[in-house]
């Protein structure tokens, strides 16, 4: 029989051991090499390479039976500029701005809010808010983010802690215990991992195929485990101690980090969200008879004594959607334990609030905020910031705004607003606002009524619509009505959804100046990224200076434009820009010296009096498009050069491109044209070509009062014995007669 040497012994067992590690590990990098699986990590780099953006997958970390939910898409810069000063929000859905989109969560509100008082700073409010989560999220965000150097960090969060995922009373996983729940976040961004999660999701699946109602189900359906809690029961206590553990941990990690924290309580519907679920349980009422009695103390106008009630009630419902005061006595001590800056949104909204008692003039459900209540929200922690002498120790009371300013000219309009009654109204279609018996048929039996209604239905029932989508539809809506005004403001609220793209605040601003708001126009310009680095913007706005007689503010902005690189056919066109300007302020020395440059460049320039509209420069990124489409238009390859123009026109459509577009189509004989030159006419009122491609479509159409209109036009800018004009006024005359 052989026998073993110690040495062999113990290579032997080293062996036994190490190999199954070696083969994980194999297998892991394996699955990383082929991009198995997805990267969790809560930051990632951005469309910009000079920025981070919140991982929109980041939700899968704690989503396993149900579709993970997505942060709203806030990025902020890789290196901390020396005057920048960054703030990350932790919370749930009314820190994302539920049931309204991106540009109505608070933390948007308060950054502008906060740049505006502190404007040569760089200020950045990351909103790591997710829907359906709770305090495991929170601080299993809190390594990563304290990576990211905050300044400050601002907490509202607790009204998820039962139904939230990895909650005591959660489908997701709230039934295992807390210490494999922190296994398992620690574990979900290993690739083999994820690998055997899936693996056992789709077996569950097969097994548990879902149901047709489970489909329609609302996240708040889809999240409810062990629905009934009773207060001071077993599951109740567990609630409380999870959420005391958890954001006790957070806590410390951001003060061992030094990082300032400012953290508030909850505010709820008291007055008009009724208990959903009523029972007796050990010494305690039902919540439903002490919300009657609220309501009968508060018809009596005995309205301290109601508002207890109203709150006793809410603590009593047996369905916890809504924080108890007991999870607000855990944040308060939280907050004087640890020496943290507390503060109190429900005292807040109860001020606003009629007699004190909060209702529906500040939500729009059970504890989602209304528009108000999100500019509340705003003023609550802008004020804290401010009392604790955060950012700097100056606050200039001129530039502190109050909230009824922003929410008088912020950017949402009545799309907006109907957005979040559909989804409100696609909420309360079902549980718990309705029997367990009733099934949401809200998609199938809702019946909108108008074009925003229908939008905004559209917008919330299909996944694949998107609020850009609806937006930009009514903004052509509104825009082919020649209500430019309406057109702006739908831009304008896609500017505050998306900040980072600068080409909604250009096309609001456009829309602005054809509606004669030129205050509008300059100001959402001036509030573009990167407003005074841009050739666009400063090109655009010393136009309008111009056309507005403010010469000084236009002189102002072209010597901005003097310091930008720019290309040769754009820097003609700032130089013809700055000898009206000149002309205009008297300095003829000036306007004589810009005339000599432009003349080397342009000969046939006519110094009469040219340039005084407002000239739209072409986005440098459009450029290569256009450049390329005309060498495919020269070389006779048409198509190839209407393909190219209408890739331009997905990135940024102009109506110099759409000019160019309507042209070939018109030389094709294609009577497509028509809607692409209708566009561009808006913006090149006076070229004759176009106007004449105009003239012949609507002949061909036979829609004789256009097609007059479009002729008068015509004959106007070239006169009536020109032979163009002969030629049309003929074609016009056998049209008219023929359709005699």
């Amino acid at each position: 029989m052989y026998k073993f040497t110690n040495r062999k012994k113990y290579f032997f067992y080293a062996t036994l051991v190490i190999l199954p590690f070696f083969l994980l590990a194999l297998l892991e990098f394996t699955l990383r090499t082929f991009s198995y699986g997805d990267d969790l990590s809560l930051f990632v780099s951005g469309t910009n390479a000079r920025h981070y953006e919140i991982n929109r997958r980041v939700g899968e970390r704690f989503f396993n039976k149900f579709q993970y939910t997505t942060p709203i898409s806030d990025s902020f810069l890789k290196e901390k500029p020396a005057n920048g000063y960054r703030i990350f929000v932790l919370g749930e859905s009314s820190v994302q701005g539920f049931p309204y989109d991106a540009n109505l969560a608070f933390s948007r509100i308060l950054q502008r809010r906060l740049q505006n008082i502190f404007p040569n700073r760089v200020i950045e409010v990351v909103n790591l808010g997710l829907t359906a989560v709770n305090s495991y999220t929170l601080l299993d965000f809190t390594d990563e983010l304290i990576q990211q150097k905050p300044d400050a960090v601002l907490i509202y969060a607790g009204h998820n802690e039962y139904y939230g995922a990895l909650g005591v009373a959660s489908m997701e996983n709230g039934s295992i215990p807390h210490w494999l729940k922190s296994l398992h976040l620690k574990f979900i961004h290993i690739r083999i991992y994820q690998l055997l999660q899936k693996g056992i999701r789709h077996i569950y699946k097969l097994m548990h195929p879902i149901a047709e109602d489970e489909a329609k189900a609302t996240v708040m359906e889809k999240m409810v485990g062990k629905n009934l809690i009773p207060y001071n029961s077993k599951m109740y206590l567990e609630g409380l101690a999870q959420f005391s553990d958890n954001m006790s941990n957070l806590l410390g990690k951001l003060k061992e980090a030094h990082v300032p924290v400012i953290i508030s309580d909850l505010a709820s519907n008291v007055r008009d969200s009724p208990p959903f679920r009523s029972s007796r349980y050990e010494i305690y009422p039902k919540a439903d008879s002490l919300f009657f009695d609220a309501k009968r103390l508060d018809a009596d106008n005995l309205f301290d004594k109601a508002k207890e009630e109203y709150i006793r009630a809410k603590d009593l419902d047996l369905i916890r959607f809504r924080a108890s005061e007991d999870i607000n006595k855990i944040i308060a001590h939280l907050a004087d334990s640890l020496s943290l800056y507390h503060l109190s949104l429900k005292s807040l909204f109860e001020k606003y609030s009629p007699q004190g008692i909060i209702g529906n003039s500040l939500m729009t459900d059970h504890l989602h905020p209304n528009i108000d209540g999100y500019f509340l929200m705003s003023e609550g922690f802008l004020y804290a910031l401010r009392d604790h002498g955060m950012i700097d120790n100056y606050w200039d009371s001129t530039r502190v705004r109050p909230w009824t300013y922003y929410r008088h000219n912020w950017g949402f309009t009545e799309l907006d607003s109907m957005i979040a009654v559909i989804r409100i109204k696609h909420l309360k279609a079902g549980w718990p606002f309705q029997p367990e018996t009733i099934v949401n048929n809200f998609r199938t039996t809702y019946i909108p009524n108008g074009m925003i209604d229908s939008l905004a239905f559209t917008r919330i029932m299909y996944v694949d619509v998107s609020s850009n989508m609806v937006h930009k539809k009514l903004a052509t809506y509104y825009e082919s009505i020649g209500d430019f005004k309406s057109a702006s403001k739908e831009y304008l609220s896609l500017a505050y959804i998306s900040p980072s793209d600068v080409s909604y605040y250009y096309y609001a601003a456009n829309l602005a100046y054809k509606a004669k708001e030129y205050t509008n126009a300059i100001q959402y310009l001036q509030e573009s990224p990167n407003a005074d680095t841009s050739s666009y913007v400063q090109f655009t706005l010393a136009s309008i200076y111009h056309s507005q007689k403010n010469n000084k503010e236009a002189l102002t902005c072209i010597d901005r434009l003097q310091k930008i690189r720019s290309d040769d056919n754009n820097y003609l066109q700032v130089q013809k820009l700055k000898y009206n300007v000149l002309k205009d302020l008297g300095l003829s020395s000036d306007a004589e010296k810009t005339l000599a440059d432009i003349k080397k460049m342009d000969s046939s320039f006519d110094e009469s009096g040219g340039g005084k509209s407002l000239v739209i420069l072409i986005p440098n990124r459009i450029k290569p498009y256009l450049e390329k489409a005309e060498t495919l238009r020269k070389d006779g390859r048409l198509s190839e050069a209407l393909s190219v123009l209408k890739e331009a026109n997905t990135i940024r459509e102009i109506s110099y491109t759409n000019l160019l577009i309507g042209k070939l189509l018109f030389s094709q004989k294609n009577v497509e044209a028509l809607y692409y030159l209708e566009k561009a006419h808006r913006e090149f009122k006076d070229d004759p070509s176009l106007i004449y491609c105009l003239s012949v479509l609507y002949i061909i159409k036979r829609d004789i009062p256009k097609a007059k209109v479009a002729i008068d036009d015509f004959a106007r800018l070239k006169g009536e014995n020109y032979p163009q004009t002969e030629q049309l006024r003929s074609l016009f005359e056998k049209t008219v007669a023929r359709g005699k």
